[in-house]
């Protein structure tokens, strides 16, 4: 954390109305050829040592910093979980100003709120949100269906976006519960002015069908791997998919 050694790569998120790229997820990875390359590895060992929120802080910073050498266009999601999002408020150290140094405005900044513990104080975080929401930045609850609490954060926060669990779009074309679950998901965001991204679409039936769903938004293997730099266009092997109109029957 001190040294700064760390990286981001970006994997895009392609509107599936059209294939065009929407944004990308800012990801990130410890140093390389060391055990903490991996995200699950580096957090976890951030918890051991209690420095989630250090470690937290860097990544989104590293994430912004590298994500406009590339790119001041389309959306940036920066991954933040509650607790540390009210942390970094109280020290002010997301501040419009910095945001603006960088050149990047607030309305290609999305905030997107990982669970990671479901002690977090809801008050406190509504407020928070809409002191970011304010002055442009937009809300985005990750893993929709894997959490303690997301349903009810998609109630109260009512976010820009919510995106769907990849356990619940791997074989959806194969699993009618994993369908009616995310149809359901689909029809409450159509109610409440939320567009929902599907995560870990990694085949072509999968995309079929979370495209027949008129799902907003997709991300996953398919459409791009994460990489170094935030890609403008897709594939023009993927691209074809959009412009053959796919169709799946279910």
């Amino acid at each position: 954390i001190s040294q700064r050694s760390l990286t981001s790569v970006f994997q895009p998120i392609i509107n599936l109305s059209n294939g065009s790229v929407h944004g990308h997820e800012g990801l990130i990875r410890g140093p390389k050829s060391s055990h903490l390359h991996l995200p699950f590895d580096l957090f976890n060992e951030a918890n051991e040592k209690n420095r989630v929120c250090d470690l937290e802080l860097l990544s989104l910073q590293i994430g912004l910093e590298s994500f406009v050498k590339y790119s001041r266009e389309n959306k940036i999601f920066v991954n933040v979980s509650p607790d540390c999002l009210l942390q970094f408020d109280h020290n002010k150290v997301i501040s419009l100003s910095y945001i603006e140094q960088l050149g990047l405005s607030p309305k290609n900044i999305v905030l997107e709120l990982t669970e990671s513990s479901p002690t977090f104080d809801y008050a406190k975080l509504y407020s928070v949100i809409d002191s970011y929401r304010n002055v442009g930045f937009q809300i985005a609850i990750d893993d929709l269906g894997e959490g303690f609490s997301s349903l009810r954060l998609w109630s109260e926060l009512q976010p820009e976006y919510v995106k769907i669990d990849k356990y619940f779009i791997k074989d959806i074309n194969l699993d009618p519960i994993k369908l009616q679950f995310v149809k359901s998901i689909q029809k409450i965001a159509e109610n409440s002015a939320t567009q929902v991204i599907a995560e870990g679409v990694e085949t072509e039936a999968e995309l079929a069908i979370v495209k027949d769903l008129n799902i907003a938004f997709c991300q996953g293997y398919l459409l791009g791997r994460p990489q170094q730099a935030p890609i403008h266009e897709i594939q023009e092997d993927i691209k074809q998919l959009f412009k053959n109109n796919i169709i799946s029957v279910f």
